[in-house]
């Protein structure tokens, strides 16, 4: 009898094992768990002063050289992230109408989160959602796909979310004033490690959405931190107030005609403040590891760090903000550790926000939708030699009457260039050059091999030949679905003269 048994649980457990193949789905407790954390605005100047992150993330992992935001905003990119496909795809081009148009295409019905949750993982996002959230959706709104919910009511961003916001905690409006223990830093780094947690009590894989607020304006750091970095200076490049801008698009001009020079001393204060806000971030990364390793998870544990979008601080004579195609604004850090990934490995591919969703689907074993734009770069990861693309499009902002119409109903107010008519562009982000096309006609080419930090246009110098090109390519990219956007950054590469 207990021989027939030993057969009978050899067998099950084969046909389990026939199961999974045949189905590619991992079985319960082989899938790993997932964490991102998300700063929001963060650009490369910032990562040196993030110690704790670059040690236990990046050392422990792989540091990306070439990941990049395809719309440089706040939530158009958050949007990307969250379906992997292009800001043209999801319809989400500006921060107005944002999470308001986000909803009325009912695009929340398939993300990342709700394709997680379909499998068995327990997910939770705590911080900042979609600029407007939740914009005619109703103040208890919680999205689908997510077991824990506590969101920054985001109507309002221009307020200070570091202090004195209101949260929807799974259906449940909680104010939060401006007590030590409100700092959201802390506050989403207690939910984090709280969730964490009870999501190993469940004995549950789980997904952790860790979205703060740092270094968004107005930078504020956590009490412990305000002191630092009195004597901090902004580490300039040759773009800094750039003194003469004429070769660029008048579009670009008007942005530095602000009425008052933003010189070293405005970048100076403006860098301190972001620096010391992101000193809670770092403490909360080495906490979450800390958790993962005292919960014997952090072997099964996939982290990813990054920014939604960079951030200009003076250069091209443009004051603090982002939203333009320069590289301050669309080349971001980023940094992954986790199951396969060699310690002190280096990423050379061009990877984006577009690429996240379907990256950590691979990584959890689930299917992703035909409309994901993106491609995984597990293979990457794991050092594998892979077919990859040319470059990337980079888009901003509504061109048609009808979209500029409803996104100005709440407009931008950070000096933005869709503030300014014929502001929105579309472009490419290749391997070695920038080509950016502006809804007013006005053209911008640099080579960076030789023009690394942009202060050439030379769009004015190209053959006619080289700018048809480059136009067809931008033209059929600025509409491409799916395959057929991996298909067109496969042949990005060109011979510019």
């Amino acid at each position: 009898m207990q021989k027939k048994i030993i057969i009978i649980a050899v067998v099950l457990a084969l046909v389990a094992g026939a199961i999974y193949t045949a189905t590619n789905t991992r079985l319960f407790k082989e899938s790993p768990n997932v964490i991102i954390i998300l700063t929001d605005d963060m650009d490369y100047t910032l990562m040196p002063y993030m110690p704790k992150t670059i040690e236990l993330i990046g050392d422990q992992g792989a540091t990306f050289e070439n990941y990049f935001i395809t719309t440089p905003i706040c939530c158009p990119s958050r949007a990307s992230m969250l379906r992997g496909q292009y800001a043209h795809n999801t319809d989400i081009l500006e921060n107005s109408p944002g999470f308001a148009r986000f909803f009325k295409l009912q695009e929340e019905e398939s993300t990342l989160a709700v394709w997680l949750q379909d499998v068995g993982y327990r997910t939770a996002l705590y911080g900042k959602y979609l600029n407007n959230y939740p914009v005619n959706a109703g103040q208890n709104y919680v999205p689908p796909g997510w077991t824990d919910w506590a969101a920054f009511l985001g109507t309002d961003y221009e307020g200070d979310l570091y202090y004195n916001y209101t949260m929807n905690e799974n259906g449940t409006l909680v104010k939060h004033g401006n007590a030590p223990e409100d700092y959201s830093t802390d506050l989403i780094r207690d939910k984090s490690l709280t969730f964490i947690d009870d999501s190993v009590k469940a004995d549950s894989p789980f997904f952790l959405f860790v979205s703060v607020y740092a270094p968004h304006g107005p930078s504020t750091p956590a009490p412990r931190h305000q002191a630092l970095n009195a004597d901090l200076t902004y580490p300039q490049n040759p773009s800094f107030n750039e003194a003469d801008v004429t070769d660029k698009p008048k579009l670009i001009q008007m942005l530095t005609q602000t009425g008052d020079e933003f010189d070293e001393g405005d970048a100076n204060a403006v860098f301190q403040g972001r620096v010391n806000s992101l000193q809670a971030v770092d403490e909360l990364v080495e906490e979450l590891v800390r958790s993962l390793e005292e919960n014997g998870q952090l072997d099964n544990t996939y982290i990813f760090f990054m920014s939604d979008n960079g951030f200009h601080l003076g250069e091209h004579g443009i004051p603090s903000g982002k939203g333009t195609a320069y590289e301050e604004d669309i080349h971001v850090p980023f940094m992954a550790r986790g199951p396969g990934i060699e310690p002190g490995s280096t990423v050379s591919q061009m990877t984006a926000n577009i690429d996240l969703a379907p990256t950590i689907a691979d990584i959890t074993g689930v299917s992703v939708p035909e409309f994901v734009d993106g491609r995984s770069f597990l293979p990457c990861l794991e050092g594998k030699e892979v077919l990859w693309r040319d470059g990337l499009m980079i888009e901003f902002g509504y061109i048609d009457e009808e979209a500029i119409d409803e996104a100005l109903a709440d407009p931008e107010t950070d000096n933005l260039l869709v503030d300014i008519v014929g502001g929105a562009f579309r472009g490419i982000r290749g391997k070695d050059y920038v080509y950016v096309e502006y809804a007013n006609g006005e053209v911008e080419f640099y080579d960076l091999k030789t023009d690394p930090y942009q202060l050439d246009n030379l769009a004015g110098t190209l053959s006619p030949e080289t700018l048809e090109i480059l136009h067809a390519k931008v033209e059929a990219l600025k509409v491409c679905e799916g395959e057929d956007c991996r298909n067109l950054e496969e042949d990005l590469e060109i011979v510019f003269r």
